[in-house]
């Protein structure tokens, strides 16, 4: 049986090399192009109030973090970074800031600004690499992934205490954290093994999505998926997660795993309950009309200089139906910004994840 989503949901499409956001009204299906051209425009995040989208954007020659009406309209940009170049923006949960991942004093560390670009903070100096930043849902933290160690873990940043506390360590990549709207979960991607392969822990890796505690506690798997499962973001009610599929990479579209029952094991703090909730989790497809999407406007396919003089009708027979029309890097905000007649909702679908 479908469930049926609420809200809006902002995510880039396109295809490697050029992607637009989007968004998308979950109860009516209607799709705005935020931005167009053959650049690349990824990461959306809504602001609190759901009226604003920042992203990042190599429009200009150089990753930049813009924001743009999320009921569409002229981006602004505002980060000027003279070379430098920023990544994965957020909108701390009162509005008034931005954390962003950058290396404009050479290193990739955390930055802070202000909604109108101005102010820059930096946040952390490790020598390491840092990346995919969040704020903690309270606005007094933030978090993020960094290789301080041997790989990526997550990390918990307190402004009050100025501390920063590592919340995970596995012979594994653990990236992209996503807190829970209540602050008590966090969701993230890793290609960590289960049963690590002792004379090769490095084989086969492959990103999920996973769970722990804020406390970095009580950790288990939540898709088992071929492809690279990333980019998870909560539902405002906290039921469900959404998140990238890439199926072997023949496939990237949205899905979603309704998380009600692994939230409600987690309230036990018993491991095994916890590990039985994540086992029943399945996933589902969201259910879009993907023709908008594949009429990406502005996009411009790859051509070589052996097919450039080729004629765009032949150039189009080259590539899949879906070329156009991938999804990634989802979010979500409460808040509708637009209005049609369709309906989009979720689709069972028969893989377990």
């Amino acid at each position: 049986m479908a469930a049926t989503l609420n809200g809006t949901i902002a995510f880039a499409s396109g295809k490697t090399g050029d992607y637009d956001i989007w968004t998308c009204d979950l109860v009516t299906g209607r799709l705005i192009q935020l931005t167009f051209g053959n650049g690349w425009n990824d990461k959306p995040k809504f602001s609190p109030d759901g009226q604003w989208v920042v992203f990042v954007s190599d429009q200009t020659g150089a990753r930049e973090v813009f924001k743009v009406p999320a009921s569409g309209g002229e981006a602004i940009q505002l980060t000027h970074l003279g070379g430098r170049w920023a990544d994965s923006p957020v909108f701390s949960p009162d509005g008034k800031y931005i954390a962003y991942v950058s290396n404009e004093a050479g290193n990739n560390d955390l930055w802070i600004m202000d909604v109108e670009g101005n102010n820059h903070t930096q946040v952390t100096t490790h020598e390491g690499s840092d990346d995919s930043v969040a704020w903690t849902p309270d606005g007094q933290g933030l978090l993020w992934s960094s290789d301080r160690g041997d790989d990526a873990d997550i990390w918990h940043y307190d402004f009050a205490s100025e501390s920063r506390t590592q919340l995970n360590e596995d012979r594994g990549g653990d990236f992209s954290p996503s807190p829970s709207p209540d602050g008590a979960l966090i969701a993230f991607v890793s290609n960590r093994q289960e049963t690590p392969d002792p004379n090769n822990p490095y084989k086969d890796r492959d990103k999920d999505i996973w769970m722990m505690t804020k406390q970095g506690e009580l950790v288990v798997k939540l898709t088992e998926n071929q492809g690279a499962d990333y980019s998870p973001c909560w539902s405002p009610c906290g039921n469900y997660l959404l998140y990238t599929a890439d199926d072997n990479r023949k496939d990237c579209h949205l899905r979603v795993l309704d998380v009600s029952d692994v939230a409600k094991a987690y309230a036990t703090e018993d491991l095994r309950a916890v590990e039985r909730a994540a086992g029943h989790v399945r996933t589902q497809a969201v259910a879009l009309d993907r023709e908008p999407l594949k009429a990406e406007v502005g996009a411009r396919r790859h051509a070589t200089f052996l097919t450039a003089w080729l004629p765009e009708s032949w150039m189009t027979s080259c590539y899949p139906a879906g070329y156009f029309g991938l999804e990634r890097n989802p979010a979500w905000t409460a808040v509708r910004v637009s209005s049609s007649n369709s309906v989009a909702s979720l689709t069972p679908d028969e893989a377990s994840s």
